[in-house]
């Protein structure tokens, strides 16, 4: 991985040899969730001319922040709302 690409992920006292601190830290975390809930990472080659996956967010948030979320994640999946109706309908016949 070439030093460009590791810098848009790293902070930049990371990525600038600095000392690790809990900002340091706190804004890694945040990084690695965004990538799971977009299902992007901060190298992938969208990203490129001052573009990163913090400025993607940055930029969607808040009015936008469904669009940058991967589809995959709101989509129920259809063996949980099987058993979520079985439990409900189970529930209102103990109840009647």
């Amino acid at each position: 991985m070439n030093s460009n690409r590791t810098n848009r992920y790293d902070t930049t006292e990371y990525g600038m040899g600095g000392k690790a601190s809990t900002h340091g830290d706190v804004y890694s975390y945040g990084i690695l969730l965004l990538e799971m809930i977009t299902r992007k990472r901060p190298t992938d080659d969208m990203f490129k001319d001052n573009l990163s996956l913090h400025h993607l967010e940055k930029s969607a948030f808040p009015e936008q922040v469904m669009e940058i979320i991967d589809p995959r994640l709101l989509q129920e999946d259809a063996q949980a709302i099987n058993l979520r109706n079985i439990l409900e309908a189970k529930s209102s016949q103990q109840l009647a």
